[in-house]
């Protein structure tokens, strides 16, 4: 920073001030006793803002002295919005890099223990040292007829005689570990974006929602093979995963403000994992849970955002 000169008036001070703002030239104005000092920010704007200095102490009432002293107020008004655009960015920034956080008790944390609890006690009865079996929680009871083949009552008889919670429980069962960990840990990573921000219950009914769509378009269809062809022996969270990653994903692109986004990486790990299931390379994967929950997900959180835009004046 360099000083320019002084002014004997705080009015001529400021008038050469928004005139050299309008030159694109930045400067500061200090008092110092009597006098005002008018000091340029960058010094390769010195030489101009000099003959800009000469001129106005021959004559400050100059016509376009006057207009640069007006044009500044509009370009000084831009400044200030954006420097709060860059400081709301800031923040949007700094909320995304902070790390997943989950109340004690919450939606996400019962749903990774009620993962944990069906799928170990499902793999007891496998080895013979319990009594609950997969087929009690899945969307219609079925039994095991032959190593290939499986019997059941076609029409969702289990959920007309009551039984509703059927259509969402399928997401509790996991058929390893590794299935298991893997589809908690991307619960975890999105519940704990999301639960927060949308809060418990919207969260749920969204989870919910999810669940038990994509459990019903697993049971009929086979994808990518588009048959209907109904199999009540599927299990896993990851259609309810893969929706709340099409919400963040949709969510992040149309409202940037609401600051939910996901890294590129994630992005492409997660769109790239969908279409190497669809090959069969990693063994039976229940890609209808996958297609329909991940729809799902995006058309609530496309449709949320246009009706927010709708219902704006």
């Amino acid at each position: 920073m360099r000083q320019l000169g002084t002014l004997d008036s705080q009015s001529a001070a400021n008038k050469l001030r928004d005139y050299l703002l309008s030159q694109n030239v930045e400067s500061n104005v200090d008092q110092v006793e009597n006098t005002w000092e008018i000091w340029i920010v960058n010094e390769d704007d010195l030489p101009k803002a000099k003959s800009e200095f000469e001129a106005f102490q021959q004559n400050p009432d100059a016509d376009h002295f006057s207009k640069g002293a007006q044009l500044a107020s509009s370009l000084r008004a831009e400044q200030e919005k954006q420097a709060v655009e860059e400081i709301r960015q800031r923040m949007k920034i700094r909320r995304q890099m902070q790390p997943p956080q989950l109340t004690t008790v919450s939606v996400t944390s019962l749903l990774i223990i009620g993962s944990v609890i069906v799928t170990m006690l499902t793999e007891l009865n496998r080895i013979d040292y319990g009594s609950v079996s997969r087929a009690d929680f899945s969307i219609c009871e079925y039994r095991n007829v032959s190593p290939d083949v499986i019997s059941w009552a076609p029409g969702f008889r289990e959920i007309r005689e009551g039984e509703i919670w059927r259509l969402f429980t399928p997401v509790f069962i996991h058929f390893d570990p590794f299935h298991l960990l893997f589809n908690m840990y991307w619960l975890f990573l999105f519940g704990a974006m999301l639960e927060p921000r949308l809060g418990s219950w919207k969260f749920l009914v969204m989870v919910l929602t999810i669940g038990i769509l994509s459990n019903i378009g697993e049971y009929y269809f086979r994808i990518p093979l588009l048959e209907w062809r109904p199999d009540p022996s599927f299990g896993g969270m990851s259609g309810v995963n893969y929706g709340l990653f099409g919400y963040i994903w949709v969510k992040g692109s149309l409202e940037p403000e609401a600051g939910i986004a996901l890294p590129q990486f994630t992005i492409y790990l997660m769109i790239g994992f969908f279409f190497i299931c669809m090959t069969g390379m990693i063994g039976p994967i229940a890609n209808g849970a996958h297609t329909f929950g991940l729809l799902i997900g995006c058309a609530i959180a496309g449709s949320g955002t246009l009706i927010k835009r709708g219902l704006k004046p």
